[in-house]
């Protein structure tokens, strides 16, 4: 009897405890699962809102700027007989007139283009490259579907860079950022004209680099050395040309100029600071003043040839030749008494190199201010003093 007892016992024992395993595990599985759900639902609405925030603020950019943003449309009288390539020089689709017989001519879309609007009363930037033929005309598409013809108003001396203007009023224009506060890494968005025919196409990236050199060609056999351009990952199609790079907050940090050929997501643009410079020389003298020296010069290469020669790892070497001399007559530099030959090594301090370039410092001060100029001559060092004056 006592050992039934026992075993009866033993067996309630058994079935209590695995009673209570099952409802503590039941508790305990229902607790952890409502936690990892909480916390698993947590990330998902915390990632839903980080995405939402950050695709409404490119949203709410595009609609904001897109009024500013228009297409340049490039058209000329050409005779139709003739032979006409795929595509023109600003990358827009030429119509194919071969077989029509017509020796006047008639106007025809040659080409497209990007701008955008920088005053209410219809000035417009855009690339220089872009209203090159002065035998054309120039119509500017707006994103209500209105169009206007445009005059050319003034290009800059150095940089790819023009100011065309509109006879329209009430025009919404772009607001300026400060390039030279720009980070590699920030966000940035360009709008512009892709392929001369999708307007308004918008792209989005980073900010890649800053502060880039580089040879922009047109594929005609033209080029044109650009310095402290900003490099960016957002695509830059061809006919981009002259629309604006942006940032997050909808503020113009660039102009679209180039992309590498051959490359992916490579594209550069000419830094704001820049455009608002060539803007408010427009506004009060009617066009862009550059600071001028009045040289011909190649920028030394750390290691070459010429750097062993001359004995100096960097400088802009003085060079010329009889179709053209190294100095310029009757310029700063004539009167300051520079030479061919010469190593100019640093501007006020600044020391010269490929990535600081004698334009590049040059431009950072104003017609009619004296500088200093550190020069190497017959391995001797010197200093000189001129006066800049306005290149004509």
């Amino acid at each position: 009897m006592s050992t039934e007892i026992n075993q009866q016992n033993i067996a309630n024992i058994i079935l209590v405890s695995i009673l209570a395993s099952a409802v503590t595990g039941f508790f305990s599985g229902g607790i952890a699962f409502s936690y990892i759900n909480k916390v698993q639902k947590g990330n998902s609405q915390t990632s839903n809102v980080s995405i939402s925030e950050e695709q409404s603020a490119i949203i709410d950019l595009v609609d904001k700027s897109n009024k500013s943003v228009v297409s340049i449309s490039i058209s000329k009288q050409i005779p139709v007989t003739r032979q006409s390539s795929p595509f023109d020089y600003f990358f827009g689709r030429l119509p194919q007139n071969d077989n029509i017989n017509n020796d006047s001519g008639k106007e025809q879309t040659i080409g497209g283009g990007t701008g955008f609007i920088v005053s209410s009363d219809g000035l417009i930037v855009t690339n220089k490259h872009v209203v090159s033929d002065s035998s054309a005309t120039y119509t500017v598409l707006f994103n209500d579907g209105s169009e206007a013809k445009a005059e050319i108003k003034t290009v800059h001396p150095t940089q790819d860079l023009a100011i065309i203007k509109v006879d329209k009023k009430d025009l919404k224009p772009v607001d300026f950022a400060d390039s030279d506060k720009l980070k590699v890494g920030q966000t940035a968005v360009a709008i512009g004209n892709a392929l001369g025919e999708f307007d308004n196409t918008v792209s989005r990236g980073v900010i890649s680099g800053l502060r880039r050199s580089i040879t922009a060609s047109d594929g005609q056999g033209n080029s044109e050395q650009l310095s402290q351009v900003i490099q960016t990952d957002a695509a830059i199609n061809q006919g981009n040309s002259g629309g604006p790079l942006l940032d997050i907050n909808a503020k113009v940090v660039g102009v679209n100029v180039a992309t590498a050929e051959g490359a992916q997501s490579i594209g550069f643009a000419i830094p704001s600071n820049i455009v608002i410079s060539m803007i408010d020389d427009f506004k009060q003298y009617g066009k862009v003043k550059v600071p001028f020296i009045g040289v011909r010069y190649t920028m030394i290469v750390p290691g070459s040839d010429q750097a062993k020669q001359y004995n100096v790892e960097n400088g802009a070497l003085v060079m010329g030749d009889t179709q053209s001399p190294g100095i310029i007559p009757n310029s700063p530099a004539s009167k300051a008494g520079i030479k061919t030959g010469d190593v100019i090594t640093a501007i006020e301090g600044k020391k010269l190199s490929v990535k600081q370039t004698l334009s590049d410092i040059v431009s950072q001060y104003k017609i009619g201010d004296t500088i200093k100029l550190t020069i190497i001559r017959d391995g001797k060092e010197q200093t000189l003093s001129l006066v800049l004056e306005e290149r004509t």
